[in-house]
């Protein structure tokens, strides 16, 4: 690990690299939405229209049909649930790297409301109805209901116990996403339809990367787009909790450099290729001004927002529940809602 030897960055460089690196300046913009999707890490798609406006704001000429096409023709994108237990659209050959990095956060940490004692045990969800979820996917992909219909009938009088594992909020499908089985296909009309992967995404192998290269690959990845940036926020960020974090920074510690900001006591990372562009950002002195949707990436890389709002103001944009307001950006803070 290589210290930062200039002086403490104040807290706007921080806000002009972060803006610089999600595409928000007009002459980073690209024109690949395979490529936004894959440098951000992710879109958010909990909602059906974020992903688009997020998209609106970072590709020259965006039309809705770019985003279809990835997903659904080209199947260069894939949606499916991933960091934080949240549904996310990613590049189909990075899935290998967020799957086997997430996986056991899901079952040891945010899948655990799924251990309820009145619920069919994982060992025989395991035995009973993954395996009927693959069955009934064989022939093509299924809406929810039609998907559950189906298991309850191979399952015949066993089904009774499962039928809550259903709902709408993920329960055994995204449980399924997290074990390698299932992802979503293309919508029947305004219903979600799910796949077997193997079949939506045969090329794609799971077992080619192991949890701890897959680790540090995302962590690498995260730092890029949303770096300087602490354990605390990877965390946050990810969903893996902040001790397994730590272990994976000191393991890629060689590709990494602390950064030092003003006011700031904890420590920050950046990967070492991108120190010099750090230090060289010089945003274009004009208002820059975005409407970003609820649930944007930018609003959701770090535990300590101060890069982009005022603590004060904090409660106005992260509501309860877990809800993020859309929220207007100006030169790279939120500026109102």
């Amino acid at each position: 690990m290589v210290k930062e030897d200039i002086e403490a960055a104040p807290i706007e460089k921080l806000t002009e690299y972060y803006f610089l690196n999600h595409f928000l300046l007009q002459k980073e913009r690209k024109r690949s939405v395979v490529e936004v999707a894959g440098a951000l890490c992710g879109l958010h798609a909990q909602l059906a229209l974020t992903p688009y406006f997020s998209l609106w704001n970072r590709v020259n000429d965006f039309r809705p049909e770019m985003l279809d096409e990835a997903l659904y023709k080209e199947k260069s994108l894939v949606k499916t649930w991933c960091t934080r237990g949240t549904l996310h659209i990613i590049p189909s050959e990075d899935l290998p790297i967020y799957h086997n990095a997430l996986k056991r956060m899901w079952f040891e940490h945010h899948g655990r409301f799924m251990q309820k004692p009145d619920w069919p045990s994982f060992e025989e969800r395991k035995r009973l109805l993954h395996q009927k979820i693959v069955e009934a996917l064989a022939e093509k992909p299924l809406r929810r209901k039609e998907l559950s219909n189906k298991a309850w009938s191979l399952l015949d009088a066993r089904s009774k116990p499962y039928e809550r594992l259903f709902s709408a909020w993920g329960g055994i499908l995204k449980e399924t996403s997290y074990l390698g089985l299932t992802v979503y296909a293309e919508p029947c009309g305004k219903e979600a339809c799910f796949s077997r992967l193997d079949q939506w995404l045969p090329q794609i192998k799971l077992d080619e990367i192991d949890e701890k290269e897959a680790r540090e690959k995302l962590l690498l990845k995260y730092l890029h787009c949303y770096g300087p940036a602490s354990a605390q926020d990877v965390a946050y960020w990810s969903g893996i909790p902040t001790s397994e974090v730590r272990k994976i920074i000191e393991n890629t510690m060689g590709r990494l450099r602390e950064i030092q900001v003003e006011n700031c006591r904890e420590k920050l990372w950046i990967p070492k290729e991108d120190f010099k562009r750090f230090t060289k950002t010089d945003l274009e002195k004009r208002v820059q001004l975005y409407l970003l949707p609820k649930f944007d990436p930018y609003l959701l890389g770090h535990k300590d927002k101060t890069r982009i709002i005022e603590n004060s103001f904090l409660k106005r944009i992260y509501r309860p529940a877990g809800d993020i307001v859309a929220s207007v950006l100006v030169n790279g803070r939120i500026a109102g809602t």
